[in-house]
């Protein structure tokens, strides 16, 4: 008998505005960059990482612009965030990365 077993994968999309810009700007060589490889690597494979925002400290910003209410925020290398979101999508789970940013544009947003 094989053994055969269905590895589990998620799809990962960044936003074209709030993250794709920040992400492409980081040096490649940079503890931060492969951080966050790391985080969408563990995403790809249904791996949830970093801390659940409860539902009413995600921003207003994220609700509208993302219909999301499973938000996320991973800390980075250098005191910057990761903030993802988890959506289901005609029956399907998807990883949305909504915005890559420092600890100061990361405060802004959330209102502390």
């Amino acid at each position: 008998m094989q053994n055969s077993y269905h590895m589990i994968t998620l799809e990962v999309a960044g936003d074209p505005v709030d993250f794709i810009p920040a992400f492409n700007h980081i040096k490649k060589d940079l503890l931060r960059y492969n951080a966050v490889r790391d985080v969408i690597n563990n995403l790809k494979h249904d791996k949830l990482v970093g801390i659940r925002i409860k539902q009413k400290q995600i921003p207003q910003h994220y609700i509208k612009k993302h219909d999301v209410n499973a938000v996320f925020k991973v800390d980075l290398p250098g005191y910057w965030r990761l903030i993802y979101g988890i959506l289901v999508i005609h029956g399907e789970k998807k990883a949305l990365l909504m915005e890559l940013f420092d600890h100061a544009k990361y405060n802004k947003r959330f209102g502390y």
